[in-house]
């Protein structure tokens, strides 16, 4: 088939992602993109990941471009608060690469694990320990270049944004001004050929949209690929069962002290709460599972973590899964319509950029000529990055050493049911976590493969108290030669350290850089 036109139904952030991206791509395509004028956006604030910067790169966006537009700050990592035993303690997910170049790093890591043993570092120190960009996260600095590391703020820093307004930005700056016909309407029925493609879509005051390609961005309704096309919905609700949210924006009371570089991740009761720091409020909400807790009982809990600030909630349900096929026929599932996890890693938004970056990637291989082996490809591709993002985020409650509700004992002590056991290791969690215990074996056969267990992966093992091997191992292995290597190393680290908190008082607070350089005009 060869791809002339191109019809979008819906029109959210998922929805002007797609028109963006492909319209400047391919500007011989024809583009419409139809929207009801009834369905309202969810409107809450977003966090994206570093991969975000594919997406922006490819439309040519810098910074000072379109941050402003979108109420966006920056964001270094993602911290976890009371994941591990739920009293107080927290640790950091920081973007970027570890420290040392990319042949040296199994080894960096595992002088990490041997010194910790005997020096006793606490679980939160691991991200110090490799990774440079821990230190101005921790205290609310922002920086573009840290010296004598490989961090590169052009890939290693991602962004927290009003996600509704970034779709309107990239609508009334970018797809529009592309050539996309925007329209206004509902899809009242749509016409098959023979062969059961959508040949049309027809709108409840008469219009007749007729395409080669129809994007349905349409959310958790997935109006073309599930209800129109009937591709089955794959539930994810035996592995991750939080299925509500209550979700708010609450006022700055210090901006200087609160606007953070990371995305808040607070474990409660029957779920966690995130905080967004955007540039004029804060986007926070409450993620839980109903069959633990009810509604109000949800509410009273989140509005006691706000301290009881009179601020409406939001009701949102969850849908997590993923339809069967993200491409069938010549209809494509792009953001909800696709599938969706809780945004535990803000993987919302990386799920959706990547599909329309794998889309935008197959129409260019063959000036827009497609076929039945490209929708294969394309259904793999899509369906392999949302299990791994689903295997990763089911590590945050897997690994955790909670136990004081019912939600946490079954998070904890029911891994089966969480976690489908099998021989791929890349489907299975708890494969993951033998490869993470037998970490040393493999770092001291130079066998380490980061593809098998992810960096983030140990970040959260990490954190969560891990450590993949025990004193014993040790004391079996160490000679006299080996113990001075790891005594050097830690001395190493306590310089390097002091060295660290020194530098980064040296740097402009988030808040007071981007006042400086992206909202000079605002303030």
């Amino acid at each position: 088939m060869q791809v002339e036109s191109i019809c979008i139904v819906g029109g959210g952030t998922s929805a002007w992602m797609a028109a963006a991206l492909l319209s400047k791509g391919h500007p011989d395509i024809e583009m419409c993109l139809i929207e009801s004028a009834d369905i309202k956006p969810i409107g809450v604030g977003e966090s994206t990941l570093a991969d975000f910067n594919r997406f922006l790169k490819r439309l040519d966006l810098k910074d000072e471009d379109w941050m402003t537009s979108c109420n966006a700050t920056y964001k270094s990592s993602i911290r976890f608060k009371n994941f591990r035993e739920g009293k107080g303690e927290s640790f950091q997910y920081p973007f970027g690469a570890f420290g040392p170049p990319r042949e040296a790093r199994p080894f960096h890591v595992q002088k990490y694990f041997e010194a910790s043993h005997i020096y006793g570092y606490e679980p939160d120190e691991f991200a110090r320990f490799v990774n440079p960009l821990t230190y101005p996260t921790e205290h609310g600095k922002i920086t573009k270049e840290i010296p004598d590391s490989f961090y590169n703020s052009d890939t290693d820093l991602a962004y927290h944004l009003n996600a509704d307004k970034f779709g309107e930005y990239l609508r009334d700056n970018i797809a529009v001004p592309n050539g996309v016909h925007h329209l206004i309407g509902d899809v009242h029925n749509v016409v098959k050929t023979p062969d059961g493609d959508i040949s049309a879509i027809t709108t409840t005051d008469g219009q007749a949209i007729s395409a080669d390609l129809f994007i349905d961005c349409t959310g958790f309704r997935s109006l073309l690929l599930e209800q129109h096309m009937g591709v089955p919905f794959i539930p994810f609700t035996d592995q991750l069962f939080n299925d509500r949210a209550l979700a708010t924006h609450i006022d700055y009371k210090d901006k200087e002290t609160q606007m953070n570089t990371f995305t808040d991740c607070v474990a409660m009761k029957n779920g966690w709460v995130y905080n967004i720091p955007m540039w004029n409020n804060i986007g926070t909400g409450y993620v839980y599972s109903s069959k633990y807790i009810t509604d109000a009982e949800a509410e009273e809990e989140f509005r006691e973590y706000l301290d009881d600030q009179e601020c409406p909630l939001m009701p949102i349900k969850i849908k997590h899964g993923k339809h069967e096929k993200g491409w069938y026929k010549n209809v494509i599932g792009i953001g909800l319509s696709y599938g969706f996890l809780e945004p535990l890693e803000s993987t919302g938004l990386v799920t959706t950029h990547d599909n329309i970056i794998f889309l935008d990637d197959i129409l260019s291989t063959r000036g827009g000529y497609v076929n039945h082996h490209d929708r294969i490809s394309y259904n793999y591709s899509t369906d392999k990055l949302l299990e791994g993002y689903k295997n990763f985020v089911i590590h945050h409650y897997a690994l955790s050493m909670r136990e004081d509700t019912p939600y946490w004992k079954d998070a904890t002590n029911t891994v089966e049911r969480f976690i489908p056991f099998t021989d791929d290791p890349h489907e299975s969690t708890l494969h993951a976590i033998g490869d993470y215990r037998s970490l040393l074996d493999s770092l001291d056969n130079k066998t380490y493969n980061p593809d098998t267990l992810g960096e983030g992966s140990i970040y959260i093992a990490t954190g969560m108290g891990y450590k993949p091997f025990t004193r014993t191992i040790l004391n079996e292995r160490a000679d006299e030669e080996r113990l001075k290597d790891i005594e050097q190393y830690h001395k190493d680290y306590c310089k390097n350290k002091e060295h660290m908190l020194e530098w980064v008082q040296t740097l402009p607070s988030h808040y007071q850089y981007l006042k400086d350089n992206i909202y000079v005009e605002s303030v």
